[in-house]
């Protein structure tokens, strides 16, 4: 039977030894504190995990090692970061091969193409794999924007094309166009660690993607939400915000929270980040812990 992409889908962080290196002890540690916490969909390498600071090498050996972690537990989503076309496809081809459920397709940050480039760049990667794929929309991290009008029409070009995580300006005004606009065919996922999750998903968001901290706790409130028990979900909703507003102030920064609550949760046991990154500051950590305390409470 196929596994279908759930609605609640943590993208894992990849912890660092303090020389550098990939610790993969920690990162098997990592996978399973958030499976743990009741979701059945994990991504690797969305950006929470630091592709982008990766050699190919530890890329192409994170894939497998990932996809034999969670085993037939969770849906498996492999995001493909290379600036380059080639790179893109051997990955995709990788992951097929190693047992990936998914893929996760990135616009080139590099000689970025124009409209029909780009819509050609998507087409043959998501062509050599029979997996189904997702776009990330993230100008902030991509320095690529793309418009509604582009992504409403990639469904009936690329057939595989399933998923797209919105994290751009005005995200759930975007995800009920684009629902509208593909009368549902595109399944919109929400992103920014979960800072808009109740809003997104009243305008049509079928999921999201956050980071691995709190993830049953957006697990318990996207249940409430499908449930129709939208003011309890509010109240949850509320409990967290404060927490994941703190951690949304760039990419580097969320990466270094995420990472300094792993540690002091005892999955982890370096907090580093790969160079150039974010250290966090005693008082920054203070009031980290201080919302990740008050949220749990």
């Amino acid at each position: 039977m196929e596994r279908k992409l759930t609605n609640v889908c943590p993208v894992v962080n990849v912890p660092f030894c303090e020389n550098g290196d990939i610790d993969l002890e920690g990162f098997h540690k990592v996978i399973e504190y958030t499976l743990d916490q009741g979701v059945k969909s994990l991504a690797l390498f969305a950006f929470n995990s630091e592709p982008h600071k990766m050699t190919w090498k530890e890329k192409c050996g994170l894939i497998p090692e990932f996809i034999r972690a969670v085993g037939n537990r969770a849906f498996a989503l492999v995001g493909l970061i290379d600036n380059a076309m080639s790179g893109c496809m051997e990955l995709a081809r990788l992951a097929e091969q190693s047992g990936a459920n998914g893929l996760i397709l990135y616009p080139p940050s590099i000689a970025t193409p124009g409209i029909d480039g780009l819509t050609d760049f998507f087409r043959e990667i998501a062509a050599a794999t029979s997996l189904p794929v997702m776009l990330q929309d993230n100008p902030r991290s991509t320095g690529v924007s793309m418009s509604a009008d582009f992504l409403a029409a990639l469904p009936d070009k690329i057939p595989n094309f399933r998923w797209l995580k919105v994290e751009c300006p005005f995200p759930s005004a975007k995800i009920r166009l684009l629902t509208e606009k593909t009368q549902g065919k595109l399944l919109c996922l929400s992103g920014n660690g979960g800072i808009h999750a109740v809003d997104a998903y009243l305008c049509g968001a079928r999921g999201l993607m956050p980071g691995v901290c709190v993830a049953g706790a957006f697990q318990n409130l996207y249940d409430m939400l499908d449930r129709g028990e939208t003011e309890e979900a509010r109240n949850a909703f509320e409990k967290l915000l404060p927490l994941v507003w703190y951690e949304d102030q760039s990419l580097e920064f969320y990466i270094a929270c995420e990472k300094a609550i792993l540690r002091r949760e005892g999955v982890i046991a370096c907090e580093a980040s790969r160079r150039p990154g974010v250290t966090l500051s005693a008082e920054q950590k203070k009031e980290l812990f201080a919302l990740y305390d008050r949220q749990r409470r």
